[in-house]
């Protein structure tokens, strides 16, 4: 009994120290390219004026296909409610790059996909695993974030962004 009290208040300090993570936080401002290879910078995300969604998924991660699929779904509808951008981002590394596109292909995501092949973006995030998705408000604040997916999350997406 004694031991399961101890790992309980453990648990509670440990959860009551993780914060918000990133929320509140300026979007950064890196360099990723394009599926054809063309360096675009983060910033540019900031300028559409839009509320955007920023998913980082690889194609080895079951649940970051499953979330971006789940947003595709409903990004048509979105967009033209909202006008909400969406913006998927590889962490492959070269292995694994030339995977992407037959997936965006097959999956006809409708949104663009670009390459952090060196994951600058996802460490100056402070991320460590996939999926990892931010709603950004039309100034480029972070204003939620989770990490992994569990079917029917993207709703959650979609009340951030409508409370905007």
């Amino acid at each position: 009994m004694r031991n399961l009290i101890t790992l309980l208040l453990i648990a509670f300090f440990s959860i009551s120290f993780i914060g918000d993570g990133n929320i509140g936080k300026i979007f950064p401002n890196v360099e990723i390219k394009t599926l054809e290879g063309e360096v675009v910078e983060t910033s540019s995300f900031v300028d559409i004026g839009n509320p955007k969604i920023v998913s980082f998924w690889s194609t080895t991660c079951v649940p970051c296909i499953k979330e971006l699929n789940a947003i595709n779904s409903k990004y048509s509808e979105w967009k033209k409610e909202t006008g909400l951008e969406v913006y998927a981002i590889s962490t492959d590394d070269a292995r694994f790059q030339n995977r992407v596109p037959l997936i965006v292909s097959k999956k006809k995501w409708q949104f663009p996909v670009f390459f952090d092949e060196v994951k600058k973006l996802f460490t100056e995030l402070g991320v460590s695993t996939n999926p990892y998705t931010v709603v950004l408000d039309k100034t480029g604040k972070i204003v939620y974030e989770h990490n992994s997916y569990i079917d029917g999350e993207e709703e959650e997406l979609i009340k951030v962004i409508r409370g905007l």
